[in-house]
């Protein structure tokens, strides 16, 4: 035996039928279709983060995948050279490092440990 329900998802109504499986249950059928409403699910964030603006003549080191920040190995205030690793990022079980793609000083740390971040994300500002 089959039911037939409308469902609306964000307030666009559909047609559905139900066909009961196994044991038949006590409920008695329902004279008329129901209307059921289902609240939609949040938008999806966009794939890649924009990034936040730095200062001029300051360089943004972002994040190249999405992932948890696992360990930062730099300090604000500190002098690192291009190919320094500045911190590691698990993403699918691996560690990755991310470094420093320029010589400069560390101004600005906008990560913390055991943080989610996304592609694209600012981690590290260097002046």
């Amino acid at each position: 035996m089959s039911r037939k329900y409308i469902v609306k998802v964000n307030n666009k109504a559909y047609e559905v039928e139900v066909e009961e499986v196994g044991k038949r249950s006590a409920l008695p059928a329902p004279a008329a279709p129901r209307t059921v409403v289902v609240a939609a699910p949040p938008p999806a964030p966009s794939a890649q983060a924009a990034p936040a603006a730095v200062a001029a003549g300051q360089k943004a080191v972002q994040a190249p995948m999405t992932g948890t920040v696992i360990k930062i190995m730099c300090q604000v205030g500190q002098e690192v050279k291009e190919g320094d690793v500045l911190l590691k990022l698990e993403a699918m079980k691996m560690e990755t490092a991310i470094s420093s793609h320029l010589a400069g000083k560390v101004s600005e740390i906008r990560v913390a440990e055991r943080q989610t971040v996304s592609s694209g994300e600012v981690l590290v500002v260097l002046a």
